[in-house]
């Protein structure tokens, strides 16, 4: 049992991608009540097990190789996954440093909202969260303080609003 896994890859990139694909869905599968879903998840996880446990190295690595090249040209999720390491195309940092800058791009927006989204969430007991119907600026009020006056530092408009 100790040498089950000599010779063999485990789980890479693409297998562990196939897996989070698989479990999203199943979840969806279930909650919707879509059994063919369901089947297409099982089907997807069983590739990636088969994918681990493969003794064709060389075949795994061209795939994973592949799949990594793909997914390194989208912008965001190359980045995270260190672009296209080991491959001739161009990785995820030098794709957006070639790209001419105009001001604010997909992957600065992505950034800013998940900064955003990190400190609602980070804020979300003490702070209450607004658009400005004006502007659609994001507006954070003290939570608990009742009917209060808020001004948009934005375009300045003025609304009563319940905290």
């Amino acid at each position: 049992m100790q040498n089950f896994m000599n010779g063999r890859r485990g789980v890479d990139d693409l297998s562990a991608a196939l897996c989070a694909i698989g479990v999203v869905l199943t979840i969806v599968g279930t909650v919707f009540s879509i059994q063919p879903i369901t089947y297409i998840a099982l089907a997807i996880m069983v590739w990636a097990l088969i994918r681990a446990l493969s003794k064709n190295e060389a075949a795994r690595e061209q795939e994973n190789r592949a799949f990594k090249h793909l997914v390194g040209r989208i912008p965001v999720v190359g980045e995270r996954l260190g672009g296209t390491s080991g491959t001739s195309g161009t990785s995820a940092s030098s794709y957006s440093s070639s790209r001419p800058s105009s001001g604010n791009t997909k992957a600065d927006d992505l950034k800013r909202q998940a900064r955003t989204a990190k400190k609602m969430w980070k804020d979300r007991k003490t702070k209450a969260f607004l658009k400005c119907p004006t502007c659609g600026q994001t507006l954070s009020v003290p939570k608990g303080k009742g009917r209060i006056i808020v001004t948009c530092p934005k375009c300045h408009t003025r609304m009563e609003t319940k905290s």
